[in-house]
């Protein structure tokens, strides 16, 4: 199955990992890995040595860090805690995003729903034609 959030899905070496042909692990260095970084970073795993504490874009490298929290994000998930990506832990990955991504989208949706209805207790918007000083109308 291919990975298909926004996040995920554009990465050739990430549809790879997630049929497994081959999974990413320790020591590779591509965008994979660092797209796989940016999915970890946005579902709650912060990654400071990866990002400068934030300050770049993750660095793509396969460390000690990117090993560590992995296997965190793996334990947290009920998933083998090998710090291997593969079709499990990269489909709960891709999973996580795009639930993100729809709560984030029903929140904005609510938000401009509220937004045009008005306060509570108000009366419908009224439109009406404003005639200028001076102006004996049609």
């Amino acid at each position: 199955m291919a990975l298909i959030s926004k996040q995920l899905a554009p990465s050739p070496i990430l549809q790879k990992a997630a049929n497994n042909a081959p999974p990413i692990a320790f020591g590779a260095a591509n965008e994979g890995v660092a797209t796989m970084q940016r999915g970890l970073i946005e579902v709650g795993y912060p990654m400071p040595i990866s990002t400068g504490n934030g300050s770049r874009p993750p660095d793509g490298v396969y460390g000690q860090e990117t090993g560590k929290v992995l296997k965190r994000f793996q334990s947290d998930n009920a998933l083998v805690a090998d710090a291997i990506a593969g079709k499990q832990t990269l489909h709960r990955l891709d999973a996580l995003l795009l639930e993100q991504s729809n709560y984030n989208a029903a929140a904005e949706n609510a938000a401009i729903a509220a937004q045009s209805s008005g306060p509570a207790n108000s009366r419908p918007f009224a439109v009406t034609t404003a005639r200028r000083s001076g102006s004996k109308g049609s």
